[in-house]
């Protein structure tokens, strides 16, 4: 359906939506009250969704996709041998 920057954009434009409708519907008054701390959570993930699609937006080239999955991959690889490594001390302690 969407792919790209398409799709970012409509997450960013729905995330921004979700705020404007429900910022003022929701109990921010009392700090520790239950319907204030949910409410702050609340707002704390819609800006956590809605930095991140500004971020994958604005600043995300082809140039930092490819690095960020190099590391990515690098990290895998890592993690896989350190299991592989593992695995083989075990079979060697028994």
């Amino acid at each position: 359906m969407f792919s790209g920057r398409a799709r970012h954009l409509l997450y960013l434009l729905l995330a921004l939506a979700m705020l404007v409708y429900t910022l003022p519907r929701l109990e921010l008054g009392d700090p520790l009250s239950v319907p204030a701390v949910f409410g702050y959570i609340w707002v704390a993930l819609a800006l956590l969704i809605v930095t991140a699609n500004m971020n994958e937006l604005l600043l995300m080239d082809e140039e930092k996709r490819k690095e960020l999955a190099r590391i990515k991959k690098a990290k895998y690889v890592l993690m896989e041998r350190k299991m592989m490594q593992r695995k083989s001390v075990a079979k060697q302690s028994r």
